[in-house]
């Protein structure tokens, strides 16, 4: 399906949704299930570490709910991140990988843009990178809602908000009043099994407490690159180029959250093995080659009001992530991997009020990577990092229409030195309903352990590596057309330098140097509607030209980035539909090649209530079997990867009251 066919289907399903709604126009809108929470009114945490309305924030937030997740069939962080505004995702068939405006370096899972679970900022300290697939540390039927604040956040957050931060807010124990179980099956042998008890207990406190597994056999994949007709190769003349059982995946999760008065603790855990049916890095095509990852965190908050108008939070994290990958080489021998990472820290804030027409948010954080160790046959090191920040903002009032926001932070690493990154932004009131936002700021990213201390087998400190860093530049024009219609578009500039690249230069010397930049415009509009008989409607439509230091459109980098979510009830509210159409335009790969755009159309039924204690869902994914494929990564003999065709997923939950 071509842009042309797209925008007419956008412009089909807008017209048939409002004259679906037609015929219920007459009745009050109930504001409190709104896709972007409570429309207007809703309180986001993200940006600026307090709680705040979507129209006062400096950025063009996007917030995705947990009834949008359950209406569109969403089974990782990874779908959901695909369906907003901007962002996209490309799997290399062990993990998922986020771009964002523009920026989807393969491989790059999501380390460039900040990844939390109620403010815990998930980044490992091996790579630098959050995970959005099945190793992600948080099944999708916990999560309340998920806000994404594009543009830098290194003002609030430091390292790693370089293009975004994306913040998973969980659900409450109370949410789900009892115990749910949930099985699941899915095409390709794939199965789920999940136990959550949640409940406020008689003395207040709120608990909440998940177990989950997943198990799945995967396909068997065909790979034109390994096809030999001479018979030299080892993988051709047992596979005839096709890698039979190797896409198999597990994985097991725990996940647990205590809130009492002010006091909230919470720990998760992750553990995923997955098959690596691509032959990458010279590896046979071979059962004993896979990834298996175990990631964990746990984390104290503590929120106290200091006086009528001081308020303290005080959040206290540990955090750990273990990775490890095994082998057979073509040539003989072993392939082997073992890293690992621990790290701690504490972060005090305050916000006040006490000046008029001023809103202080500042703070300061502690952060010990004490652990982050990297291990292969040949060589071994030990390393760690200390670093010390303090942050400051101030949202001023200058009158009843323009608003001031002004923040910096300093970060001092104790491998790498300081970082200084300001922001500041003017809001415009034009109009109650309209909202003009103009924002600069800058951001950085270190470097990872991986990256400053790993080179072909010898592990040698690279003390030449240093951060990289990001500014950005933002329009941002915000309408509401009625209390139920919002419009939002954003016109952007990012130039980047000092990027950390891979470059092969020799055996002796770290491929990791600070080579790359470019420069991204782009442009980013956005339309959610709903109607008062319960249909939901957002289109998205983007466009982004990158360009990188060699003057070529960059590696990964779709111009143009088409979404359309339309979800209803039917059968007197006991079914809910939900279609969604993804358009992603054109991309380069690696070996300077063209893959083609290609648009996918997922649909979903879902019951809108229980019956007897029983729900389900059904989803099938690339309804119409669309052929495409993905850019693949440094590392494989592919320049692109077939990805999944028609694929069915059936979801049956069971509650316990």
């Amino acid at each position: 399906m071509n842009k042309q066919r797209l925008i007419h289907a956008i412009v089909a399903g807008v017209l048939l949704s409002a004259a679906y709604a037609r015929a219920d126009a007459g009745k009050t809108s109930d504001l409190t299930v709104l896709p972007f929470e409570q429309l207007l009114g809703m309180e986001v945490t993200t940006a600026a570490k307090i709680a705040r309305q979507v129209t006062d924030e400096p950025s063009a937030v996007t917030v995705v709910t947990a009834d949008d997740i359950r209406a569109y069939g969403y089974h990782s962080l990874a779908d959901i991140l695909n369906s907003i505004r901007g962002l996209y995702t490309t799997y290399d068939r062990a993990f998922q990988y986020l771009g964002g405006r523009g920026f989807g370096r393969p491989g790059d899972f999501a380390g460039r843009i900040l990844l939390m679970i109620d403010g815990y900022a998930t980044n490992d300290n091996i790579y630098n990178q959050s995970y959005i697939d099945n190793s992600g540390l948080i099944d999708v039927e916990l999560i309340d809602r998920v806000e994404y604040v594009p543009g830098t956040g290194s003002v609030a957050y430091g390292n790693n908000a370089y293009f975004g931060i994306i913040n998973i807010i969980t659900k409450k124990g109370r949410d789900f009043g009892g115990t749910q179980f949930s099985a699941e099956g899915m095409s390709y042998g794939g199965k789920k099994g999940r136990a959550t008890y949640g409940n406020r207990l008689q003395n207040g406190a709120d608990v909440l407490l998940s177990f989950s597994w997943l198990d799945s056999d995967g396909q068997n994949l065909f790979f034109p690159e390994f096809l030999d007709p001479a018979n030299e190769n080892p993988n051709v003349a047992s596979n005839h180029a096709v890698a039979r059982h190797l896409d198999y995946e597990e994985s097991k999760r725990v996940f647990g959250k205590l809130q009492y008065e002010n006091l909230t603790l919470e720990a998760a855990y992750v553990d995923r093995r997955k098959g690596i049916p691509t032959a990458s890095y010279g590896v046979e095509f071979n059962a004993y080659n896979q990834y298996w990852d175990n990631n964990g965190f746990v984390s104290a908050k503590y929120d106290l009001d200091l006086g009528a108008k001081l308020k303290s939070s005080t959040h206290a994290y540990y955090g750990n992530y273990l990775d490890r990958g095994a082998g057979m080489y073509l040539v003989g021998g072993m392939w082997r991997e073992h890293n690992l990472g621990q790290w701690w820290g504490i972060d005090q804030k305050f916000v006040s009020t006490a000046f008029e027409d001023h809103t202080l948010v500042f703070g300061a954080e502690y952060r010990d990577d004490f652990q982050m160790d990297l291990h292969d046959p040949v060589a071994t090191s030990s390393h760690s990092r200390q670093t010390i920040s303090a942050y400051l903002q101030d949202e001023i009032s200058l009158t009843d229409q323009w608003r001031l926001n002004l923040g910096a932070r300093y970060d001092y690493a104790s491998d790498l030195g300081s970082e200084v990154n300001p922001r500041i932004a003017v809001m415009y009131a034009l109009q109650p309903q309209t909202m003009l936002k103009v924002a600069y700021s800058t951001a950085f990213r270190m470097p990872a352990t991986y990256e400053k201390y790993y080179t072909d087998g010898e592990q040698l400190p690279n003390n030449r590596l240093q951060s990289e860093y990001v500014t950005t530049t933002e329009l941002i024009l915000q309408h509401d057309f009625t209390p139920q219609t919002r419009l939002i578009s954003s016109l952007y500039h990012y130039r980047t330098h000092d990027l950390i690249t891979d470059v092969d230069i020799d055996a002796n010397t770290n491929h990791f140097i600070n080579v790359g930049s470019s420069h991204t415009t782009g442009i980013e509009m956005e339309l959610e509607r709903k109607w008062d008989n319960g249909v939901r409607l957002r289109a998205s439509y983007s466009h982004q030209d990158s360009i990188d230091q060699n003057n070529q459109w960059m590696v990964n980098s779709p111009r143009n980035l088409g979404k359309f979510n339309l979800t209803f009830p039917f059968m007197q509210h006991w079914l809910r539909s939900g279609l969604e159409l993804q358009y992603t335009g054109s991309r380069r790969t690696k070996g300077n090649n063209e893959l083609g755009s290609y648009t996918l159309a997922n649909l979903t039924f879902t019951t809108e209530r229980p019956v007897y204690g029983l729900g389900a869902s059904l989803s099938l994914r690339n309804v119409f079997d669309r052929n495409y494929a993905a850019v693949a990564p440094d590392g494989l003999t592919q320049d692109s990867l077939p990805m999944d065709g028609r694929n069915v997923w059936l979801q049956l939950t069971y509650d316990l009251k």
